[in-house]
């Protein structure tokens, strides 16, 4: 979905809400205004105008009643207090007085959020950045950051949904990589360094990051943004808060990473429908009991019968390890079974996910089709290992030549695996789709990307061959 039809959806998610009139939705310059005027004052006045319609009913019921003394004094206030609201209305409305009140505008174009002389990059937004401020009758969304504090919406304390969706659909908008901006030309690059960079574009563009050089983006602002990403993305998912650690990130990827699973449940998938279902049972079975924390025997026994039916032919063997490596003894994962299945129990104990998204892996890989592809999906993990390597130079813990000698004999392994930029993205996207359990919304964004990274005339995939002989070409 373009900007154009990203802003279509946010408009949607406002109408009919308290939010919808303090927007102007600007498809064709990818423009969001937030008119300052009415977002400051709607949460008072309609506060002020509910306890005038408060004290004006109050003072009819004791009118009513025969105290008219006692009435007066609420009709009085109510009546005042309407009046303040319908003149502030008339005066908004019929005079400069808007004017006061400049708008926040969200320039996706540009990529930046502009308020009078503050100019805020999408890159230095984080989602902490976008707060909540929740009162007895209003839901509000604020920018908090350090260069600028403003109001961006305020929802009825009912409309929930709506707000989450406009937070939802407004995050994506700011947080959606700008091609161009990625795609910026003009560095010193040889061809094989920008070959190496192409291969692990996707990675690196759908993250917000150029594609045309190993290092940060030019300048001293988006430099740091750039850097500061990349602490927070090493960190998290990766758990790289040091060397060591993205050096075994980088290692694991290299020698086994996801495609290691993938081939497992390609051969699980192979097998007949009924041995199909009967794994599936039992891994929903002992997933159950382990997020109920039922560890009791028979879950140690369903647990075994889970490992054989897994590995098959093989099963025996693995199975025969499963009583040591729960008990945790030195030397069960010494070998290479013991090895393979501590890390299958590590995921199956520790990520909740593990067990729906092995589910769906082995619905997507009955497809014959795929499943004959399951051999190739080497890019997945190598695309990754390449933007480990950027990461790890832009925070300071690689030099350049130390990148550059690495990832160079990933690249060459890759160019022999694939035919074509074409070949190799459409295998990344069929890694991405066993790995996130279904794709989920950032799929689509994933393919967007790599349309135009092959369509794009700047992108390193129309500025070098995908035949390059990948020979060192640096001095």
């Amino acid at each position: 979905m373009g900007k154009a039809g990203q802003l279509d959806a946010l408009e949607r998610a406002v109408e009919g809400t308290l939010a919808e009139g303090a927007f102007e939705f600007d498809g064709d310059e990818a423009v969001l205004r937030i008119e300052g005027s009415l977002i400051l004052t709607t949460g008072w006045f309609v506060g002020l105008g509910i306890g005038g319609v408060a004290l004006l009913l109050a003072g009819a019921v004791l009118s009513l009643a025969g105290l008219q003394d006692e009435a007066r004094w609420a009709l009085a206030p109510g009546a005042a207090l309407l009046g303040a609201v319908a003149c502030f209305l008339l005066l908004w409305r019929f005079t400069p007085l808007a004017r006061l009140w400049s708008d926040v505008e969200l320039r996706f174009d540009e990529q930046a959020i502009v308020h009078r002389r503050t100019r805020i990059p999408f890159g230095d937004l984080r989602p902490e950045h976008l707060v909540w401020k929740t009162g007895p009758f209003f839901r509000r969304l604020y920018v908090r950051h350090p260069s600028l504090r403003k109001q961006l919406a305020g929802f009825f304390d009912g409309e929930e949904r709506q707000a989450e969706e406009f937070q939802r659909r407004l995050w994506e908008l700011i947080s959606a990589p700008d091609l161009p901006r990625v795609l910026t030309h003009g560095n010193d690059l040889t061809p094989v360094q920008r070959w190496i960079i192409g291969a692990g574009a996707p990675y690196g563009a759908v993250n917000g990051f150029q594609v045309d050089r190993l290092g940060t983006a030019p300048g001293e602002s988006t430099a740091s943004a750039d850097r500061r990403t990349a602490h927070e993305l090493l960190q998290d998912p990766w758990g790289a808060y040091d060397l060591e650690q993205l050096l075994a990130a980088v290692n694991w990827l290299v020698q086994d990473g996801h495609r290691a699973d993938f081939a497992q449940d390609a051969h699980l998938a192979a097998r007949p429908p009924a041995a199909r279902e009967e794994y599936g049972t039992l891994l929903r079975e002992v997933d159950g009991l382990i997020a109920h924390d039922r560890l009791e025997p028979p879950f140690v026994e369903r647990l075994i019968e889970l490992v054989r039916i897994r590995y098959g032919d093989e099963g025996g063997a693995y199975a025969r390890l499963v009583p040591a490596l729960l008990r945790d003894e030195p030397g069960a994962d010494a070998s290479e079974q013991g090895a393979e299945l501590a890390q299958f129990l590590h995921r199956l104990f520790n990520d909740r996910d593990h067990a729906s998204e092995e589910l769906h892996r082995l619905e997507v890989l009955a497809d014959p089709a795929l499943r004959a592809n399951a051999g190739r999906f080497l890019i997945w993990d190598y695309g990754r290992a390449l933007m480990l390597y950027r990461w790890g130079h832009m925070v300071g813990w690689l030099t350049e030549e130390y990148c550059w000698e690495r990832m160079l004999p990933l690249a060459l392994d890759i160019q022999r695996r694939y035919s074509s930029w074409r070949d190799m993205a459409t295998c990344y996207l069929q890694g991405r789709l066993l790995w996130s359990g279904g794709g989920g919304a950032a799929h689509a964004e994933y393919e967007r990307l790599i349309e135009e990274l092959a369509t794009e005339p700047r992108s390193p995939w129309n500025l070098v061959p995908w035949d390059l002989d990948l020979t060192r070409d640096w001095p």
